[in-house]
């Protein structure tokens, strides 16, 4: 055997394995790296004013794509995936794949909305229920400088001192027509 069969046969045996037991991301990680890596971008969008690219000037341009991969390359880096190998895998990910991304996305929003009203609750601020009233009535009257430990008291009617809106009456002008 050569010297060049030998070597081709040692790196055939070599690279072969680890193609494959290369690891394929999970959906979850996935829909993690995706969220990620659009709140990186809105970051680096908002911090630019979130203007179109016809906006801005070539270096403007230049430093928002720059920022860009940076913010990029910190997400795959705080996921421990290359860019090449995440690149690969939504590239080999068929209809089924994509379904799945979308599925544990939305369930990562959900996990992420009820982390948020738990910590609302826990939190103990905000906690209480503000009353809207809708006019008012019998059933629901204002109550003016309430005092703990006092009775409400209960004004109805007009204050005295106004008169009552419908007797006030505008002048009415006279607007002359043109006739021909």
């Amino acid at each position: 055997m050569t010297r060049r069969l030998s070597m081709l046969l040692l790196s055939t045996w070599l690279t072969v394995p680890s193609l494959a037991f290369g690891e394929d991301l999970t959906p979850e990680q996935m829909a993690r790296i995706r969220r990620d890596e659009k709140e990186a971008m809105d970051k680096v969008n908002a911090a630019h004013g979130n203007k179109k690219p016809s906006e801005l000037s070539t270096e403007e341009r230049r430093e928002i794509i720059r920022e860009q991969q940076e913010a990029a390359r910190g997400v795959m880096d705080k996921h421990g995936v290359s860019a090449k190998d995440y690149a690969r895998q939504t590239a080999r990910m068929g209809p089924k794949g994509n379904e799945a991304v979308a599925a544990a996305e939305k369930s990562l929003e959900a996990k992420e909305k009820a982390a948020g009203a738990g910590e609302a609750k826990a939190g103990g601020e905000g906690t209480e229920e503000i009353q809207i009233q809708q006019g008012i009535n019998e059933e629901n009257p204002v109550m003016l400088e309430e005092q703990e430990g006092a009775p409400p008291t209960v004004e109805m009617g007009i204050p005295a001192g106004e008169e009552d809106p419908g007797a006030e009456q505008l002048p009415s002008e006279a607007v002359p027509s043109e006739e021909q």
